[in-house]
């Protein structure tokens, strides 16, 4: 059997993830130097208000000895494991995975860069478990998720660019970038790092300009609001179930620790 493992921005709620048979590993953020471990979608309460009443916030990304532990229980368990984590050019958690993959040194543990992170993690793990299922060996499912992740896309947009500025991932985006005039700046991951697409005006024109990414032949489509679900997340849903009337539109907690690095209010749009 395939397990899978992957780090918690991937954004699966707690029955996800057992039925996808995936070993979901918490990164933590601190509050006021208080140490938090991130679960699953749905179990952080009301993190926005905790992020915001805070003067200090870091976070963390799971740690070599975390997925070590994790790699030789479902080793142990007979398994072969494929870890697949967030964008390595947005977490240390990659290489994390990587250490702990050299320390077991066994050839029935992968590890796969995913170039992404939240709802278009989740869509490379459904993939995964997908060919898992089709009886695909271990190399195979890997070798299809590095092509694949490509193909598999996040839009987002942030009230601001202060939290984003402050986490050193804009690349050679300009951080002068801002919400300027009511303009959103819409962004994108490629090949794991953030590009800038373009600009939409006010909370409506973003998310247009969001869901005018998504390939016409959408089916699947996956909103993530980033602390409360506010004007823009529900924008974006208004925005996809228009133009994709037929497709399933899902909308989810995209979780504290993109919270922190997006800016609370910050929305994303993801698909396959």
């Amino acid at each position: 059997m395939l397990s899978l493992v992957t780090d918690s921005t991937c954004g699966l709620t707690r029955d996800e993830a057992r039925d996808l048979g995936v070993t979901v590993l918490p990164m933590t953020f601190s509050c006021n130097f208080e140490r938090h471990e991130e679960g699953f979608v749905g179990e952080m309460g009301d993190y926005g208000a905790l992020l915001a009443a805070s003067s200090h916030v870091a976070t963390e990304a799971v740690r070599a000895s975390a997925f070590e532990r994790a790699f030789r229980e479902q080793l142990d368990a007979g398994n072969d494991v494929l870890c697949v984590t967030i964008s390595s050019r947005l977490s240390g958690a990659h290489r994390s995975a990587e250490e702990a993959a050299a320390a077991v040194g066994s050839a029935r543990v992968a590890v796969v860069d995913s170039w992404l992170t939240a709802g278009a993690l989740e869509f490379l793990l459904r993939r995964a478990r997908a060919l898992a299922d089709e009886g695909r060996s271990l190399s195979e499912v890997a070798s299809e998720l590095e092509r694949l992740r490509g193909g598999t896309r996040i839009v987002f947009s942030v009230p601001d660019m202060a939290a984003l500025s402050r986490s050193g991932r804009l690349g050679a985006i300009r951080r002068a970038v801002a919400t300027k005039l009511n303009r959103y700046p819409v962004m994108a991951l490629s090949e794991g790092g953030i590009v800038k697409l373009s600009d939409g005006r006010g909370a409506r024109g973003m998310a247009a300009a969001m869901v005018d990414q998504a390939p016409a032949d959408a089916t699947d489509l996956l909103v993530s609001h980033f602390g409360p679900r506010g004007v823009e997340a529900r924008e974006v849903l208004l925005a996809a179930r228009s133009r994709f009337p037929e497709a399933r539109v899902r909308v989810k907690d995209g979780g504290p620790v993109l919270a922190e690095h997006l800016g609370l209010g910050a929305v994303g749009l993801s698909w396959a």
